[in-house]
Formats: C-alpha cells, sequence, structure tokens
C-alpha cells in the first residue's frame, strides 16, 4: 500500500484552465457617437460667465431693458364724478385689455390704488 504523501506525488499535474479575455475592437457604435472634446480657455469661461451676471444683475434692477412706465403720454383726462379707473382705461386704451390698461394709468399716475377722485387728472400713456 502506498501513503497519500507517496500518491501525491504521482498525480499528473494539471495547469489552470486559461480563462477567457475580453478583447477591445476599435470603431462600432461606441466609438462613432464620442463628440470630440474642445478646450475653451479660462478667460473665455471668465468673460462669459461675467457677461451673464451682468446681464442678470442688470434684468433684476430694471437697467438697459424695458421700464414698466410708458415712455410718453398721449393725453390727459380729467375724472368726472362716478367715473372709475376701469371706464377711463376702457375708453381711452381700446385696444388693450381693461385689467393691463388700469395698471399702465396707474404706473404712469404713481397710483397707490385703483381708485380716483372727480376732479382728478390722469396721464394716459402710451401702448
Amino acid at each position: 500500500m502506498m501513503s497519500t504523501a507517496a500518491a501525491w506525488d504521482t498525480l499528473p499535474v494539471q495547469s489552470p484552465a486559461a480563462r477567457p479575455q475580453l478583447v477591445l475592437i476599435p470603431g462600432g457604435a461606441a466609438g462613432a457617437s464620442r463628440p470630440l472634446a474642445v478646450r475653451v480657455p479660462r478667460w473665455v469661461r471668465l468673460a462669459i460667465t461675467l457677461s451673464v451676471l451682468a446681464l442678470a444683475i442688470g434684468m433684476f434692477l430694471g437697467v438697459g431693458g424695458a421700464s414698466g412706465t410708458a415712455t410718453g403720454s398721449l393725453g390727459s383726462v380729467e375724472v368726472r364724478a362716478g367715473q372709475t379707473l376701469s371706464e377711463i382705461a376702457r375708453a381711452e386704451m381700446p385696444g388693450v385689455p381693461t385689467a393691463e390698461a388700469v395698471a399702465r394709468i396707474q404706473l404712469a399716475n404713481n397710483l397707490p390704488s385703483s381708485h380716483v377722485r372727480a376732479g382728478q387728472v390722469l396721464q394716459i400713456p402710451r401702448y
């Protein structure tokens, strides 16, 4: 009889099975859809950022854009007894929705509300 240690030495030596390897193939869909990288210099990125920031601040402060008030007026109207601002807006600014016309007249005359009194003179803004 043979010992286990002696039998161990007589066994044939087997090398481990080789594992399949992945092979990269150039081209295909992955290579075609990748865009070319464009490097933008730091000073260009800074200039764009500062321009956008200045534009945002200007819009926030109302500088350089259209303001909320009209640039001129079509004329003036004296409020008669019993007349409302809505009636004046409909009569003097017929092409503009009533709510918008009221708001424009309020802005042009620095009115805190839509209340007007008889004898008050209102400037009618351009539209």
